[in-house]
Order: structure tokens, then C-alpha cells, then sequence
């Protein structure tokens, strides 16, 4: 019952890291080209192409990161007599896709305002998708982690919102140049 219940928990870990990672991420790509194209197909071929490569960069990351923690594991029981919970592969894998999945789910819905609505609906409602999506992310770590769920929701909430203004003053600028 423990191994299982370790595994969900690190599988919810993936998942995790693929949508936060996901959303501020596409949120600013999505946020910044359309400030700077102002194309729905732009926008959307750019979210598209843009959510794979970072979702091959999460999951490969994130197997990468887990696979040199596993061996760290398993060299502190074999080596120094540490009594710690060691990653299975299996646990690896999953999280691994877990972790793209995650990331291509965040994208496509912060696209499909592009799809069904003008730019500029399109690009409120994405901004307040993704900022709604990043609080409740939040407040879920928060509350998994016997933390204030609202402050926590609210942090990456404001995460979202820093990073999309970014994107959009670096558009900005990147108009001026071109």
C-alpha cells in the first residue's frame, strides 16, 4: 500500500511539473506572439510547435533529473547504508510521460480561445485561462503540502501573470526593433 501510494504521489510530481512549466511557459509564447503578429494561425502554429519542444525538454528533463537521483539513491543504500526510498524505472517512465502529457495539455488549452474566438478575445480569455489554471495548480501543491492553498494558488497565479508580462514588454520592444 506504501509503494503505491509513494508512486501516485511522485506521479503526481510529473504532473506537476509539466502543467506549471507548461503554462507560464505557453502562456507568455502565446501572450508574446500575439502581441507581436496579431495572426491566429501564427499564434496558434507557434503554441503548437512551441508546446511540443517544451514538452520534449520537461520530459526529457525531468527523466534525466529523475534517472541521476535514482542512481544518487541507490549509491547512499549501497554505499554509505542510507536507508532512503529509491525511484523505480518504472516510476520514471511514467513521470516522464506524465510530465509531457501534462505540458501538451496546458498548451491546447490555452489555445483553443484562438481557435473558436478573435485575437483579441482570444488572448483575454487565454490570459485569464491560464492565470485561473496556474491558482488552482497552486492551491492543490499548497493543500498536498499542508500549506495556505490560497496563498499558494495565489503565488503561481502571480507567476502566470509576471511571465506573460514579460512576454508581452519583450514583444513590445522586439516591434520597435523590427
Amino acid at each position: 500500500m506504501t509503494k503505491n501510494l509513494s508512486e501516485e504521489t511522485y506521479r503526481l510530481e510529473g504532473i506537476t511539473f509539466g502543467l506549471a512549466d507548461g503554462l507560464i511557459m505557453c502562456l507568455g509564447l502565446i501572450i508574446g506572439v500575439a502581441e507581436v503578429t496579431s495572426d491566429t494561425r501564427f499564434v496558434i502554429i507557434t503554441g503548437i510547435i512551441g508546446g511540443f519542444a517544451n514538452a520534449f525538454g520537461n520530459s526529457i528533463g525531468f527523466f534525466m533529473s529523475q534517472s541521476a537521483e535514482r542512481a544518487l539513491q541507490i549509491h547512499e543504500t549501497t554505499d554509505h547504508g542510507v536507508s532512503t526510498r529509491i525511484h523505480s524505472k518504472r516510476e520514471i517512465f511514467t513521470n516522464t510521460f506524465f510530465a509531457f502529457a501534462s505540458t501538451i495539455a496546458a498548451v491546447l488549452v490555452l489555445l483553443f480561445p484562438f481557435i473558436v474566438l478573435q485575437m483579441n478575445h482570444a488572448v483575454i480569455l487565454t490570459f485569464a485561462i491560464g492565470t485561473i489554471m496556474a491558482f488552482i495548480l497552486g492551491s492543490y501543491v499548497g493543500k498536498t503540502s499542508h500549506e495556505n492553498p490560497y496563498k499558494e494558488g495565489l503565488k503561481y497565479a502571480l507567476l502566470a501573470i509576471l511571465g506573460a508580462i514579460i512576454s508581452h514588454f519583450i514583444a513590445d520592444r522586439i516591434q520597435l526593433l523590427i
